[in-house]
C-alpha cells in the first residue's frame, strides 16, 4: 500500500506528465494541420493539372483515375499528414491514459484520508 507521501509524490508527477502531453498534444495537432492542409493544396494542384494536359490532348479519363494520379503525385505530403495524425493520436491516448492514472491516484488519496491516514 501506498503512503500519503507517495500518493502526493504520485500525483505531483502524473499531474507534470499530464501538462508534457498536452504540450505535445498542441505541438503535433499544429504539425498535422499543417501537414494536411500542404497535401490538400499538393492533391488539388495535381488534380487541376492533370485535367488541364488531359484536355489539352482530348483525353477522356475518369475521376477515379484523376483522383489515383493526385494521390500518387502528393504521396509524400499524405504520408506526412497520416504520420502526424498518427502520432497525435498516440499522444491523446496517452494524455487519456495518465489523466486516468491521475483519477485512481486521486482515488486512492481521498480514500486514504477517509481511512484517517
Amino acid at each position: 500500500m501506498l503512503s500519503a507521501n507517495q500518493i502526493a509524490d504520485a500525483i505531483e508527477k502524473e499531474g507534470r506528465r499530464i501538462g508534457q502531453l498536452a504540450e505535445e498534444c498542441a505541438d503535433i495537432a499544429t504539425t498535422a494541420a499543417e501537414c494536411e492542409a500542404d497535401y490538400k493544396i499538393e492533391f488539388a494542384k495535381a488534380r487541376m493539372t492533370l485535367r488541364d494536359e488531359v484536355a489539352e490532348r482530348g483525353m477522356k479519363v475518369t475521376v477515379s483515375e484523376i483522383d489515383d494520379h493526385a494521390t500518387l503525385e502528393a504521396a509524400l505530403s499524405l504520408r506526412a499528414m497520416l504520420v502526424a495524425q498518427g502520432s497525435m493520436t498516440a499522444i491523446r491516448e496517452a494524455l487519456r491514459a495518465s489523466q486516468a492514472r491521475l483519477d485512481g491516484l486521486r482515488t486512492l488519496a481521498a480514500g486514504y484520508r477517509q481511512a484517517g491516514g
